[in-house]
């Protein structure tokens, strides 16, 4: 089969790592892709050198479409979706959508034919799903969630992480620094429980536009600390007791996955598509959006007791292999050939 991936952010996070998964367990099933992505993007540098894949520059949805002879388009992102509905009114080329956020769908003609036109529109969680067809009623939905991303614990950087943060126990949140991922809500969180848990450290990974503001909300706050951007994210994750995903909306949260696969327990928000990952009291433990007393009161909870930390970690890993790479590609494959045979 003859696969054109088209992802035309301008940055790299969940969706494009996402994206990555899929073409790199796609690459060992016999098809031919294309990528298709702007000039200097790093899903260039994450998949060079994989057989089979060929790449394609394009700065903007209205470009790029000179050339083409695929039987299938997969739009991984807004952008890519009037990328995909131009080659269809071109070629008459099928695509499918992977939605990735939670958020409304914009109410413009070009977004409900983009969308109505769709071979099929992947959502991530149910949330997405409900969010996708109050706007597009018509739209033809498929509901596959994110994989983990495998991202390797190594040993030695998981002991220098704990030596670093030496006689601390260390609650840890990773993704971008932004308002809607709650990290204000886990700073005050912290700011709770600092004078009980004075040997527990709250460790934030990641880089955004929010992470001034953030800094301002802990002050001074000696149990809290910004690492910035991590290569070694799975190492990190090893060295944590808990993790917290306290976002006030999100569209599925594949972030969790990975802490569940390092072994970790998890708390989040009862919002957007996180409960899809969590069953509450069973693989780990939801709280409600927003409220810092509810998430300082779980991770307490947890901190306070191994057997339920372990209990929640062993019950998240033995889910996880629905969500793995090569799980989620073989769904994938399975929705490609069906849009392909009609």
């Amino acid at each position: 089969m003859r696969i054109c991936h088209v992802n035309l952010a301008g940055g790299f996070s969940g969706g494009e790592r996402q994206t990555v998964n899929l073409i790199r367990e796609l690459a060992g099933r016999q098809h031919q892709q294309t990528l298709v992505a702007r000039p200097g993007s790093r899903l260039f540098d994450e998949l060079a050198g994989l057989p089979g894949l060929e790449f394609r520059s394009c700065k903007h949805f209205l470009l790029g479409h000179n050339a083409g002879a695929w039987d299938l388009i997969h739009c991984h992102d807004g952008k890519a979706v009037y990328w995909a509905y131009l080659e269809r009114r071109l070629r008459k080329t099928p695509y499918l959508i992977t939605r990735r956020v939670d958020n409304p769908l914009g109410k413009g003609r070009f977004t409900r034919a983009a969308y109505t036109a769709a071979s099929r529109v992947v959502c991530l969680s149910n949330a997405i799903a409900r969010s996708v067809l109050a706007r597009v009623a018509s739209a033809t939905i498929a509901v596959i969630p994110s994989s983990f991303s495998g991202f390797e614990a190594v040993p030695a950087d998981v002991s220098a992480i704990r030596q670093r943060f030496a006689g601390k126990r260390l609650v840890g949140q990773v993704g971008r620094l932004l308002e809607h991922k709650g990290y204000q809500v886990t700073i005050a969180a912290a700011q709770q429980l600092a004078a009980n848990y004075p040997d527990v450290m709250f460790v934030f990974l990641g880089e955004g536009p929010d992470e001034d503001w953030l800094k301002q909300q802990a002050g001074n706050a000696c149990n809290v600390c910004f690492v910035g951007h991590q290569n070694n994210v799975g190492s990190w994750l090893a060295a944590l007791e808990v993790f917290v995903f306290p976002s006030l909306h999100e569209g599925l949260g594949s972030t969790v996955l990975d802490a569940m696969q390092h072994g970790v327990p998890v708390i989040g928000a009862r919002a957007g598509g996180i409960p899809d990952l969590i069953e509450q009291g069973e693989t780990g433990l939801l709280v409600a959006p927003g409220d810092a007393s509810d998430l300082a009161r779980a991770i307490a909870g947890l901190l306070d007791s191994q057997l339920s930390r372990e209990a929640l970690s062993d019950n998240a890993t033995a889910q996880l292999e629905a969500f793995s790479p090569s799980t989620i590609a073989g769904r994938y494959q399975d929705l490609y050939t069906a849009i392909c045979t009609v």
